[in-house]
């Protein structure tokens, strides 16, 4: 169960000045106009959108074409689009993708980001073949573009405390992470913003996705 020894957030999370957590195992999937697709929605700001999505199978995201900037990680099934097929663990920075393109035979559940970058870099990583750097300490680190990356904690590992310059973003893939303020299981979203400042550390293994300096 996810300990918060802050205040309640707004879900929409638009203020990028303020902390935001989310459990998404204790929020129910949202139904949208296609019925076979359904969300959790972490943060919205103007066009800007941060959320799980999940499709069924045999299905299509959209109807309609639909051009958008994504950032995506695969978290189960298999993830179609216009430029090829992807397996979970597959990680997608994209400067234009065609919701209309979209689909999954088999269904699939993804962290995305729509609309947060306008630069023309393309990224597509599979996680599962790439291979992990050693970091800070015995932490191990797979770089997935600029400051983002995949980080895996081994048991019982202790971060030095520190700031975060440019804000972080934490979604949890494996184990539990924890810091002075909280306990976060596989499946919570925290975002921190620009010069906040915390101790992490993990008492099982864990593997957070993470993103920082970009707010």
């Amino acid at each position: 169960m996810l300990k918060n020894k802050n205040k309640k957030v707004n879900k929409m999370n638009s203020d990028y000045e303020k902390r935001a957590l989310i459990d998404t195992n204790t929020i129910k999937w949202q139904e949208t106009e296609n019925k076979n697709v359904f969300k959790k929605v972490l943060s919205i700001k103007d066009k800007e959108e941060t959320s799980f999505i999940k499709l069924n199978e045999n299905s299509s995201l959209n109807q309609t074409k639909k051009i958008n900037s994504v950032e995506i990680f695969i978290l189960e099934g298999t993830y179609i689009n216009q430029y090829g097929e992807y397996p979970k663990g597959t990680y997608l920075r994209l400067p234009q993708e065609d919701e209309s393109l979209v689909k999954s035979d088999k269904g699939f559940v993804i962290f995305r980001k729509t609309n947060f970058f306008t630069d023309k870099i393309q990224v597509i990583i599979d996680t599962n073949t790439s291979p992990w750097l050693a970091g800070q300490g015995n932490l191990e680190v797979q770089p997935l573009h600029e400051q983002t990356a995949l980080v895996k904690w081994p048991k019982g590992e202790k971060f030095i405390p520190h700031k975060h310059w440019g804000g972080e973003e934490v979604l949890v893939l494996e184990g539990m992470f924890i810091d002075e303020y909280g306990e976060y299981p596989k499946g919570s979203w925290i975002r921190s913003p620009h010069l906040s400042e915390h101790f992490p550390y993990v008492n099982e293994e864990t593997i957070i996705f993470v993103k920082t300096g970009h707010m």
